[in-house]
């Protein structure tokens, strides 16, 4: 679809004019980045916008996140929408005339995209008297996941109440990504992101001199033994039909060229998208270490942690969500999961949820960055695509029905 017809279908969906709304919102967030559970002056920029907006029902969540509800006064269903407003811990390198003000902090997962792309959906659900029903609108924030020792993000938000009172019936979100062209919409029904885990291993040899390893009980070598063997978990343990990651990307051992050293300590993450699987992992990987350590005469302490569950879209709403879109005119795609983690999850544990890829990479080569890179630059023309298509679900859905 070429931007020209994207441009007069969106003029006509409501949010062509808050499109200055939304580049001053991203703008400002982008030359002005916080990091997870820091995001103090995001909110109250925010907050402050809002408020000159006219929305009287914004109430602070989860330390630095926001809840924005909005009643029609007109009986229908309740829809949320949600955005995260966290940048990284990366150097910029795009050259924009906005770039981050901030040194080593970045929106280098387009989080300020999102947020100007919910900014404006609130605007135009706001402001259009046709809509029926409730609407919620989350700015949520740690999303990259908080500080070790801290708690944040979206179960954060869940637990302090943000889908009760009222109660959404679905709740929709998206992500720019730069293997997508630009205004592109990318679904999946069921898992589209993975859970991710993340897990830490020391493995306890026995120090001795590098002249004489007979003496001791070499914890590197043991620990490489167990790199090695653990991928068989994935290549022979697992259905190659579902998408598993094992990784490690930590290997500390030693302090002296000459000198076998005591420990091993190496951690790493794994990447699923069932949760019968996410759960079997860790146990075989607890099991080949236990093998591989036994059999050279060490111990072990291994630990897992599950960071985040898989993000699973409701598969009637993507139906029926596609179908919407589809008619709308918009650019819809069928994609592959992608095996990075998302905290949208948890929202979508609680009540039914669509997650959406949306196409940000403005390049005719299709030379895009994609996230976390320091040169990454979404097209910013994306977010009247994704404030157009959020506007368009929450018009198709307003009115509670028998379908769904």
């Amino acid at each position: 679809m070429s931007l020209s017809i994207w441009l007069l279908l969106l003029y006509f969906g409501g949010v062509e004019d808050y499109w200055e709304q939304m580049v001053s919102v991203r703008r400002h967030l982008h030359a002005n980045p916080e990091l997870s559970n820091r995001e103090t002056q995001t909110r109250d920029y925010l907050e402050a916008r809002l408020k000159e907006a006219g929305f009287t029902t914004i109430q602070r969540m989860a330390g630095t996140g926001l809840r924005v509800i909005h009643e029609t006064g007109k009986p229908g269903r309740t829809i949320a929408f949600r955005a995260d407003i966290d940048a990284l811990p990366v150097t910029e390198n795009t050259g924009l005339p906005f770039s981050s003000k901030v040194s080593g902090v970045m929106h280098a997962c387009g989080h300020d995209i999102h947020t100007g792309i919910l900014f404006g959906t609130a605007l135009a659900i706001k402001n259009d008297p046709e809509m029926n029903g409730t609407f919620v609108f989350l700015f949520q924030p740690a999303e990259e996941g908080p500080p070790p020792g801290e708690v944040g993000g979206a179960s954060l938000m869940v637990a302090e109440g943000a889908l009760e009172n009222p109660k959404p019936d679905v709740i929709f979100g998206l992500h720019g990504m730069g293997f997508l062209p630009t205004g592109t919409i990318g679904y999946k029904p069921n898992g589209i992101m993975a859970r991710a885990d993340r897990f830490f291993l020391t493995i306890k040899g026995k120090q001795t001199h590098g002249s004489t390893p007979h003496d001791g009980v070499d914890p590197i070598y043991i620990a490489s033994e167990v790199v090695t063997a653990a991928q068989s978990i994935v290549s022979r343990r697992t259905d190659s039909r579902d998408p598993v990651v094992l990784s490690f990307g930590e290997f500390n051992a030693g302090q002296r060229f000459n000198i076998i050293p005591a420990e091993a300590k190496l951690s790493g993450t794994i990447r699923t998208l069932k949760r019968e699987t996410g759960d079997l992992i860790p146990e075989l990987l607890d099991k080949v270490i236990e093998g591989v350590t036994a059999a050279h005469g060490a111990t072990y302490v291994f630990e897992n942690e599950t960071m985040c569950p898989s993000t699973q879209n409701d598969p009637a709403w993507t139906a029926r969500s596609v179908e919407a879109l589809q008619a709308g005119g918009f650019t819809v795609e069928a994609v592959e999961p992608v095996l990075a983690a998302e905290d949208f999850a948890y929202f979508a544990e609680q009540i039914p949820g669509v997650y959406f890829f949306l196409g940000v990479c403005g390049r005719e080569d299709g030379n895009c960055a994609n996230i976390h890179s320091p040169e990454y630059s979404p097209d910013e023309k994306t977010m009247k695509v994704g404030a157009g298509f959020f506007y368009h679900l929450a018009k198709t859905f307003d009115e509670a029905s028998e379908h769904l």
